[in-house]
């Protein structure tokens, strides 16, 4: 059984040792800037290798923080913003389980400055997120919709825990992200065609269903995409489509 750390820096040590394992593996999966990519790698291994085990003082916890929160905001601005966005989400989710444990409430209290941590990096991350969730593409309006909602569920859930942790004016900042995000989906919601779900009753050619629909034949690779249709001659008898113009 692992042995639980002795005091608040030694607490913090094994958080940054397990954020920067996280930062490490959010390199790995965003594709983005090579030089970008190389850099944060090399940051997140010298963190773990050598300033979390050397973090004998608090600015020593709080340059750690500075590090791994720069090397996720440039990961993020790297990156293409639909396939960043929910690895960021899962980066935020999983900040808070790199903290030690102990059933110690003193130790529990010595932990403040690893919760501390993970919370700087859940932060960046809900914030990175919610930047890319504001500059993807998206199909229809649904789909924007479903993005500001995803915004506003995050925000919810982490504001209260990073506010008691990290304070309420960065708590504040993170929630003028997700509110300006929010915001700009409601906007671009509003230019985007709405989904109409289309009950054909039995299969149909994906050609016959876009000239159906559209008066556009070349439109069936469009419907074939939404239904997940594996073959061109037969849609499901039920699928979703954009809604057509008349």
């Amino acid at each position: 059984m692992a042995i639980a750390p002795s005091g608040a820096l030694p607490g913090a040590a094994v958080a940054a040792i397990g954020l920067a394992a996280l930062v490490l593996d959010l390199a790995g999966r965003l594709p983005g800037d090579p030089q970008v990519t190389e850099d944060a790698t090399r940051d997140c291994r010298r963190i773990a290798a050598i300033l979390a085990p050397r973090a004998t003082r608090r600015a020593a916890v709080a340059e750690i923080a500075r590090s791994l929160v720069g090397s996720v905001q440039a990961l993020a601005r790297a990156a293409d913003p639909g396939t960043a966005a929910p690895l960021l989400y899962a980066a935020a989710a999983q900040a808070g389980a790199t903290c030690p444990a102990s059933a110690s409430p003193v130790l529990k209290r010595e932990y403040r400055y690893a919760r501390a941590l993970a919370a700087a990096i859940e932060a960046a991350a809900l914030g990175e997120a919610f930047l890319c969730e504001a500059r993807a593409a998206y199909p229809d309006r649904v789909a924007a919709l479903a993005a500001r909602a995803r915004i506003g569920a995050a925000a919810d859930a982490s504001f209260d825990r990073i506010a008691e942790l990290l304070g309420i004016a960065v708590a504040e900042i993170m929630a003028a992200a997700a509110r300006e995000a929010a915001g700009h989906l409601v906007q671009t919601a509003a230019t985007l065609r709405s989904v109409v779900r289309v009950e054909a009753g039995r299969s149909f050619p994906a050609t016959y269903a876009a000239w159906h629909l559209y008066r556009d034949p070349s439109r069936a690779e469009e419907l074939l995409a939404r239904a997940a249709s594996g073959t061109p001659l037969f849609l499901p008898a039920t699928y979703e489509a954009l809604a057509p113009d008349r």
